[in-house]
């Protein structure tokens, strides 16, 4: 009985796993989008935040931050959506592939 959940476990470990290693080309898509934005506008690097990236360019994903002020602390959503895009994008794309990584290495 425990080999089956502990199989279960894996599994759901190894689907983890590889989501945070595949979604590391969209998160070097949004990099390089946010850099042009930052080249072609008169936004500078730490002018273009994440919820200026996403009110300028993502239009239709407002109505998720919205929903997301009613059910997450609004000081800390107020904090992550005001850093600026291109400082957090790589940080996360990289600690992302290295959890990615990390996960297929402790379970195998």
């Amino acid at each position: 009985m425990y080999e089956i959940v502990y199989l279960s476990m894996t599994a759901i470990f190894r689907i983890i796993a590889l989501l945070c290693i595949w979604t590391t080309p969209f998160q070097i898509f949004f990099i390089l989008w946010g850099t042009w934005v930052v080249i072609d506008t008169e936004n500078t690097f730490f002018n273009l935040t994440v919820l200026e990236f996403i009110s300028q360019k993502l239009n239709f994903l407002i109505i998720v931050i919205e929903w997301l002020y009613s059910w997450f602390w609004q000081s800390y959503l107020d904090f992550v959506l005001s850093l600026p895009l291109l400082l957090v994008g790589p940080i996360k794309a990289l600690a992302s592939l290295y959890i990615g990584f990390w996960i297929l290495k402790k379970i195998d």
